[in-house]
């Protein structure tokens, strides 16, 4: 049965399941995987019931939810918007539409931070720029009790979904509105800026995924005419207010390491060091000042 002729109808969990193979054009696996999701995400139902109770009839109320998650499945929606949760550093953290859902990749930049701080005299300020959902310095402050750490984003919406995750891990990030486009010196230096702000190129748009084109532009994309524009607006940022010896943790666009190097020529760092991430691609990069 497909899902354009579905009206009024009653499926028990083992015949959704059916249902979910039959319209999606993925493995079983795949399927199976996404449909115990929303089961248990947005229906509340325990997945070992496929095995258990086969014939166990759904609601009316789960049948809609169910039928309707397909749908946006099937429209390359992506599956952390529809549960609006994404595991990072490992912790779920609320994601919707607002905010980039964070990536592996970006992970191993706050494992990089975290470890060299691990042992500190003195408490740290640690600035996150484009924070978005908050994931980076809310795992910062959560993992590291030494580091006293700010997120900021240009987007208000975004900021509204770092604020729900900040309340909901009890963490004592303190939030601002910042708009890299417009520089100025805050009240405070900081200690270590992290970072990872639009870096895809538009000419890009064609390489990626569907359901990543639901994701919004404004964190995905620089200008068209620059695409190193807000590493550019970070250093600068850094040269008003990163404090003397500070430290930037980036995550890059490995396509534009020749051009990223280029502009770092215009700065005085005393080390630059590259890592690769778990693909192999030169993606990670700390500066020391």
């Amino acid at each position: 049965m497909s899902y354009m002729d579905v009206k009024k109808f009653s499926m028990n969990i083992i015949e959704m399941r059916s249902f979910y193979r039959n319209n999606l054009s993925i493995s079983n696996d795949k399927s199976d995987f996404i449909y115990k999701i929303i089961l248990k995400e947005l229906c509340n139902i325990d997945p070992i019931k496929i095995a258990l109770e086969p014939n166990f009839n759904l609601s009316s109320e789960s049948e809609d939810i169910l039928i309707q998650k397909m749908k946006m499945i099937i429209d390359n929606y992506p599956i952390d918007y529809i549960i609006n949760k994404k595991n990072f550093y490992g912790n779920d953290f609320y994601v919707d539409e607002n905010v980039l859902i964070p990536r592996p990749e970006t992970e191993e930049l706050v494992d990089w931070l975290i470890n060299d701080h691990l042992k500190i005299d003195n408490q740290k300020r640690v600035i996150d720029l484009c924070t978005g959902s908050g994931c980076i310095g809310i795992s910062i402050d959560i993992n590291n009790s030494y580091l006293d750490v700010t997120i900021s984003d240009i987007s208000t919406k975004a900021l509204k979904v770092s604020e729900i995750n900040k309340k909901k891990f009890n963490s004592n990030v303190k939030i601002i509105e910042l708009d890299l486009n417009s520089i100025s010196e805050l009240n405070k230096k900081y200690d270590i800026i992290i970072s990872n702000p639009p870096y895809l190129h538009p000419s890009q748009s064609n390489e990626l995924d569907k359901n990543v084109r639901h994701e919004p532009d404004i964190a995905l994309f620089t200008p068209k005419d620059n695409p190193l524009h807000f590493y550019e607006k970070i250093l600068e940022f850094a040269s008003i207010n990163l404090s003397k010896n500070g430290i930037i943790y980036l995550e890059i666009n490995p396509n534009f390491i020749k051009d990223f190097n280029q502009i770092l020529t215009n700065y005085s760092i005393n080390h630059i060091n590259f890592k690769d991430d778990f693909r192999g691609k030169k993606r990670l990069v700390k500066l020391i000042f």
